[in-house]
């Protein structure tokens, strides 16, 4: 009994997890649909329509007071699409060989506890080679993906993978803790994975430093909750989104990655970790405080307002 009632919490953290950070790619998708014309907004849905696992993924899964709502049933099918690589995840063994890439979500740019340890195993090349792998990370997927679609001789059902991708991946592309890895000879000698190994509390069911920086836009899935929250966000951002529109995509990363130094990794925490490792104690947990989280929040809604607008950027200039 004990056994299943330690399976069922794991179960149902990786459940909350996985909403809350659903709930942050489908904010960042419906700020992009009402950046977008109606136009533009039909074009891509049209193409969405066309995913290979658009019955089973979209359709079937549309809940009913969208569905007979036209004027929310075309911007679902678009917020859906933000987290389709993430469903991914849990399909079957088969078809997760064929859809689910889990290194085309982030990439270890390499942040040291104490001194240098070897890190040459990284993949931190940025340049797509015309070949889609299992190995490649965030930037070389990203710049893959939108050669797919804005090639002109592809599908609309490549495209709708691609853009399935893209949408997902530029929200990615601007969490921190998706471009970032703390190395350390004893804890982390193969990196933290982004966060995923260093153990917090004072977040509830959140445990661990990654999903605490995925959790930071809120749990809500709620259609009209994230409307609300996409316009609130998108006005309180729009200066400073609109100035950042145009970089490209490795400044993305760069910028998340400087963002990473200073609001996740920050000198308090390091230094805990540092002074535990260095006198050989068991990995220490970190507490998060009310200062650590406002700055975390501010940064998140930050990102995900660049982000948002970044992909409206890309999406006119490809149709």
């Amino acid at each position: 009994m004990k056994k299943i009632n330690i399976l069922l919490l794991i179960l149902f953290q990786a459940n909350v997890s996985l909403a809350w950070n659903a709930a942050g790619h489908q904010l960042m998708a419906a700020i992009t649909w009402d950046l977008l014309d109606e136009k533009q907004q039909s074009y891509w849905v049209d193409i969405l329509k066309h995913h290979p696992r658009f019955a089973k993924d979209f359709k079937n899964n549309i809940p009913k007071h969208v569905k007979f709502n036209p004027s929310t049933y075309n911007e679902w099918i678009f917020r859906q699409a933000a987290i389709w690589p993430d469903l991914a995840r849990g399909f079957q063994k088969n078809l997760q060989d064929k859809y689910h890439h889990g290194s085309w979500h982030y990439i270890n740019y390499p942040l040291y506890l104490d001194k240098k340890i070897d890190t040459s195993f990284l993949n931190l090349n940025t340049n797509f080679k015309n070949s889609f792998h299992n190995n490649l990370n965030i930037t070389q997927a990203l710049k893959g993906n939108l050669a797919v679609l804005s090639k002109q001789g592809a599908t609309k059902k490549e495209k709708a993978l691609a853009l399935s991708w893209i949408l997902h991946l530029v929200g990615d592309s601007h969490q921190p803790l998706h471009s970032t890895a703390l190395f350390s000879e004893n804890y982390f000698s193969k990196g933290d994975r982004g966060g995923n190994l260093i153990n917090i509390d004072g977040q509830g069911y959140i445990k661990n430093l990654h999903w605490y920086w995925d959790s930071r836009l809120d749990n809500s899935t709620s259609f009209k909750i994230i409307d609300l929250k996409a316009k609130k966000i998108g006005k309180k951002y729009n200066k400073i989104a609109l100035k950042n529109q145009k970089k490209p995509i490795n400044q993305w990363l760069n910028n998340a990655n400087k963002l990473a130094k200073k609001y996740v990794y920050t000198p308090v925490l390091m230094g805990l970790l540092r002074d535990k490792e260095q006198q050989q104690n068991p990995q220490p947990t970190i507490y998060i405080s009310n200062s650590y989280d406002k700055q975390a929040r501010f940064v998140a809604e930050q990102q995900i307002a660049k982000a948002a607008f970044q992909l409206s950027h890309i999406l006119e200039m490809i149709k």
